[in-house]
């Protein structure tokens, strides 16, 4: 990323080799995270975020008030706001405070004839729990649109179980802010509602494509995708178990279940704000999330220190 910078900077964007260059790298990121995430590189586009990604699908369908959605009450507002802009009827399941394992039952139990789509998280930001996409597509067989922005890089992910599917690229891949992806099974199957210069010049899911990535950035989130190790998931579900583990015996309520993906949800007496900034003072980083629960985020780049430190200053809050 630095390499390519300080070219830029040296020789500017204006000609060929330089163009000819960002759209070879831009290649081999799409090649990437396609791989990354089991689907085929023509069925990927470049964006700027998760966000960006679920507007070009939801405007694209040109959704109305005679048409429903199925999402859930966990949704991150980069997925719901696009829904509720779309005019169409939401309809929320209810899985947030709710065992894992009936989260099936309740997304499907709110699908009726005018259900048009069904949008939600892989892995839902308030509580990490895994939701079952596959099963989700194959009892209703309606299209499925996944935010994956906390899922991809963080746990194994086959994006092919759904039509379109959102990669995050400053999350858990650890790459530069304002990047992402998304996945596209038929992008026949949207009418843009913006259009770029990318449309009148590509012919595959890339058409969709509004903003051109700065050469910097790609080359930030190629670096990397590449330096994702292929223990990573391994490491970082070990990682998380023993976070949970440690957090219950400590004696916190732990809402996350075993089993599931990197996020953990906690409550721990106090003002969760409050405990958000004490726990900095002692350099661990948690956040505080809407419903007034706490949220810690394990990758496969922590160790067991990290979760002694976190365990530590949660108890002198």
């Amino acid at each position: 990323m630095h390499a390519v910078q300080s070219q830029g900077l040296a020789q500017g964007r204006g000609s060929m080799a330089a163009f000819e260059e960002s759209m070879a790298d831009e290649t081999a990121l799409r090649a990437s995270v396609a791989a990354l995430i089991n689907v085929p590189a023509e069925k990927i586009l470049l964006t700027t975020s998760t966000t960006e990604g679920c507007n070009l699908v939801v405007s694209g369908l040109q959704l109305g008030p005679d048409d429903e959605v199925v999402t859930t009450d966990g949704e991150h507002p980069g997925l719901l706001l696009p829904l509720e802009a779309s005019g169409a009827v939401i309809k929320k399941a209810r899985v947030t405070e709710m065992p894992a394992s009936d989260a099936l039952e309740a997304i499907t139990g709110e699908v009726t004839p005018a259900t048009r789509l069904i949008a939600l998280s892989h892995v839902l930001w308030l509580n990490g729990h895994v939701l079952p996409l596959a099963d989700i597509k194959r009892v209703t067989g309606l299209p499925v649109l996944v935010d994956g922005a906390q899922s991809v890089g963080a746990i194994p992910v086959d994006a092919s179980v759904a039509d379109w599917y959102t990669v995050s690229g400053q999350k858990w891949l650890c790459g530069p802010e304002t990047t992402g992806a998304l996945y596209v099974a038929d992008h026949e199957s949207l009418r843009p509602r913006m259009k770029s210069y990318y449309a009148s010049a590509r012919t595959d899911a890339t058409r969709l494509q509004v903003v051109h990535l700065a050469h910097t950035m790609v080359a930030g989130l190629r670096a990397a995708v590449a330096d994702l190790p292929e223990w990573g998931f391994r490491r970082a579900a070990e990682l998380v178990a023993r976070c949970r583990d440690a957090l219950v015996a400590a004696g916190f309520e732990v809402r996350t279940e075993a089993g599931h993906a990197t996020l953990i949800s906690f409550r721990v007496p106090g003002e969760p704000a409050e405990v958000v900034k004490a726990a900095y003072e002692r350099g661990v980083v948690i956040r505080h999330l809407p419903d007034g629960w706490l949220r810690a985020s394990v990758g496969w780049w922590n160790d067991e220190s990290d979760i002694e430190r976190l365990v530590g200053a949660l108890q002198h809050v």
